[in-house]
Parts: structure tokens; sequence; C-alpha cells
């Protein structure tokens, strides 16, 4: 067109237009990324993570797994897959990330590599921290390695993430426990376990806890999220107690919590008092001090109904690409801002950080 401005490049954006989120102080920040047209949600690439292990015949061999929606970290990919091999934990060598492995819900990728390959050499690109700030800066060098890659190796880059804000939403009317019962086995058929009676008659357990457990019940395996505390004949423990099984140190505050189960890094908890789900360490801080608990849900009925929610929907997620994970991630998170608020008040609940996960396209 004689006169017009000049066409746009495929994309729509700019040339040299820095996609969203990739901060690169002294550098042509264009890193070729494909823009979706006009800001659509987009959950990010993730990361690649490359282990070395000896094989039975003495040769090193290699296994290559990155993230994609509805799968665990690459980490926990290639343990599972290790696993089915048959190859013992101790001829893992190497590991090496393209972003530093996770002490996060969703994962603690950290630990399971501490527990299960305390041998292996462990090396990656762009550190993650443990805080939102320096978790999204280490996204950003992320972006910014997998965009120097693809400019080496010419191929196409892979959109960084558009994350959509939560819209408000009217809050879901609560639901009695035989209504929580059902949306458990709509999500998870069998794999629930209801708690006895007496396991939850114990001085101090509040009413709506105890009913909702015998009633409704909790997820047994819901990996890589969550795993019931069931032990069929025995009264659900406190944190103190269970630390005293495992033999570790408990906090001083560690009696004012009634276990629910885990998420691999921490016990989900009761809070006495205020009757919050929150995720605290078995093992006390230094000296036997408490560790502050990381908020979850505002009672246990909203805890059971997230859970149920993120069952029925985490299946939907596998094999979709990044523009359909990210009308996933839109219509998850509206979801959950219903059933609880609270659970996404703050960029450090655990809630939030599973759904950051899934925007950065981590899980």
């Amino acid at each position: 067109m004689p006169g017009g401005a000049p066409p746009m490049p495929p994309g729509g954006m700019p040339p040299g237009t820095p996609p969203p989120g990739v901060p690169v102080p002294g550098q042509p920040p264009a890193y070729g990324y494909p823009q979706p047209p006009a800001g659509q949600p987009t959950v990010g690439p993730g990361y690649q993570a490359v282990l070395r292990y000896r094989a039975q015949d003495g040769s090193e061999q290699q296994l290559i797994r990155r993230s994609a929606p509805g799968t665990p970290h690459p980490e926990w990919q290639i343990f599972h897959e290790l696993r089915a091999m048959n190859v013992p934990p101790d001829q893992v060598l190497e590991l090496h990330t393209e972003l530093e492995s996770c002490e996060l819900p969703g994962a603690y990728c950290a630990r399971m590599i501490r527990e299960q390959w305390p041998q292996a050499r462990i090396t990656s690109i762009a550190p993650y921290g443990t805080d939102h700030a320096s978790r999204q800066q280490g996204m950003g060098q992320l972006l910014a390695h997998q965009g120097e890659l693809h400019q080496v190796a010419d191929g196409p880059a892979r959109p960084a993430p558009v994350r959509a804000p939560i819209p408000p939403v009217p809050p879901a009317p609560p639901v009695p426990p035989e209504a929580v019962a059902q949306e458990l086995a709509g999500a998870f058929g069998p794999g629930v376990f209801r708690f006895e009676q007496a396991a939850v008659s114990r001085q101090g357990v509040p009413p709506v806890v105890a009913h909702t457990l015998v009633v409704a019940g909790l997820p047994l395996d819901m990996g890589p999220f969550f795993w019931a505390q069931a032990q069929p004949g025995r009264p659900v423990p406190t944190l103190a107690e269970l630390a005293a099984e495992r033999g570790v140190q408990p906090a001083s505050d560690a009696g004012s919590y009634l276990v629910m189960g885990s998420d691999f890094g921490k016990a989900i908890c009761v809070q006495y008092g205020t009757a919050n789900i929150v995720a605290v360490p078995v093992e006390s801080g230094p000296g036997g001090a408490p560790v502050p608990p990381q908020f979850v849900n505002t009672g246990l009925p909203e805890f059971a109904r997230c859970l149920a929610l993120l069952g029925r929907m985490w299946r939907l997620r596998f094999g979709l690409n990044q523009e359909q994970a990210g009308r996933w991630t839109v219509d998850f998170q509206a979801q959950l801002a219903a059933l609880d608020p609270a659970a996404l008040g703050s960029p450090e609940s655990w809630w939030s950080v599973l759904l950051e996960q899934m925007w950065d396209g981590l899980l």
C-alpha cells in the first residue's frame, strides 16, 4: 500500500518488541518469540531436563524430558521412567536442568533429588527462587536462554507466557459434606479415603472437620499434588505425633496442627483455632522454632472441593498446546476463585504457587 504503514511481521508485533515478561537488561530483547494474537492467554514453554545414568552393560545413557501441560515436572517424569526401567537410583550420574529444581508444591523436585539421587552431579542454567519475584526473574532468564538457543538453532520458538488476570467471580455457595462427597467421588471414583468416626473423635477437632472427613473424605493419591494421611483404624495425628513417628524434631507449635495429608514437601494440616488448611514442614525450624505455615484454604470443605475441581480438570490439560492450556488455566483459576477466594489471596499461597507453575508451563 503506497503511503501506508509498513506491513506488520507475523504475529502482529513490531520488530524488536520484547515478549511480555522477558526483560533482558542491555540486550536486544526480541529473541524471535512468536506472539499469540493480541495477548491471548498462553502458558509458558517450561523447561528441559537431561539425566545421565549407567546402564546394566556399563554404558552411559541419557534421558531427556521436558515440561508439557498436564504432566509432572521433567525431573519426576524421569524418576518414573527410571523406576519403570529398573535403573537403581545409585546409577544416576548427572542431572542438568534448564531451570533450577524447585522446592514448591506440585513438585518439590529438589527434595526428591536429594532423597533419591544424592550422589548425582546437579547443574542448572536459570536460578529459581523461593519467592514470587525471584521465581519470575528466573523464568525471565530461562526464556532469554531458550530464545538464544532458538536463534542459534533457527528452529521455531515457543511462545512466552501471557498470563490472564483472575476476573472477579461470584463466590460459589457452600454445600453440605454430602455434596462434597459427590464432587470427590465424581473426580476420584473409589480413590477417596473416608475416615472412621473414632479416628476423628479427638479433643479439639472442629465438628465441620470431623464431619467432612467421615462423610466426604479426601483423595488417597492425587500425585503430584496431594496424598491423604490414610491409615485405617488410627486417630488422625497431630503434626507433633507425625514428627515423633518419623524421628524428626517437631516445632514447638506442632501440637496445634491436625494432619490431613502431604504434598510431598510439607504436611497439609488443619490449624487449630482458625480451622484453615495450611502447609507446614514436618520438621521444625532451627532450634525447634515454628515454621510459618503456608495458607492453602479457608477450611477443609473448601480444600476438598478445590481438590475435586483439580481432579476433574487435570486430566483434561494433558496433550494441550500452549494456547489451549492457557484457556484451560483461565477456566481453572476462575472456578478455583469461586470455590475459595482466599485460596488465591496471596502470590505465596499454596494454590497461587500451583497456578503460577501452570501459567509458566511447568505443570
